[in-house]
């Protein structure tokens, strides 16, 4: 197996940026290193003690999350409306993902600003995107220290989700989950509830 059949290439991200609209990914955004310390902060917080599997922060960030927002401007990973905003996140959700757990095809909440930025930490996985108009569908795979972000039309007309399932298989690979982190960037929109009801409830 070669590095592109393991990570993929430059022309796959093109393609699927080309295909939906509004979202980007870039693969290796963070070394090994950078994710260490976002996954050692989250665990010293002790955002999932007391078998918990989602934690939230509101306002200003953790350390070892807020250098997120300027990369996200560095790397252009929205337009330049979205980038100007300030603060362009003041929302992150931490989820926890045990070996084979998922999450329902889903868009995020309007209570939230157009603008998504997704860090994949620990195992690797298969995003499904579903097109909500035709119920198209486009896999994307997500490997520890990758980065996604969806605006516009990824925002909007397209759900994302994770299947429950304990390998994925993609282009003919097989790849086995283990446990997984994944923190999520948004903006509240102005008024907007903090709090979310359900622990559950991981969108």
């Amino acid at each position: 197996m070669d590095w592109k059949e393991l990570f993929g290439s430059d022309d796959e991200e093109e393609e699927e940026e080309q295909v939906i609209p509004g979202l980007k990914l870039m693969r290796e955004a963070l070394d090994h290193k950078e994710q260490m310390t976002m996954t050692h902060g989250i665990i010293q917080d002790e955002y999932f003690s007391n078998n918990v599997n989602q934690g939230m922060c509101f306002g200003k960030l953790p350390s070892y999350i807020s250098p997120l927002s300027n990369w996200a401007i560095q790397n252009q990973m929205f337009e330049n409306d979205i980038l100007r905003r300030e603060p362009l996140f003041d929302q992150a959700i931490l989820n926890l993902y045990k070996k084979g757990e998922g999450i329902c095809s889903h868009i995020d909440l309007l209570r939230f600003e157009d603008g998504i930025l997704i860090v994949s930490l620990l195992s690797s996985c298969v995003m499904t995107m579903k097109e909500i108009e035709t119920g198209n569908t486009i896999d994307i795979l997500l490997n520890p220290g990758d980065i996604l972000s969806l605006s516009g039309d990824a925002r909007y007309k397209w759900e994302h989700g994770i299947k429950e399932q304990l390998f994925d298989v993609i282009e003919d690979q097989m790849i086995e989950r283990k446990t997984r982190i994944s923190v999520t960037l948004r903006k509240l929109k102005p008024g907007a509830i903090q709090g979310e009801t359900m622990v559950t409830n991981r969108y």
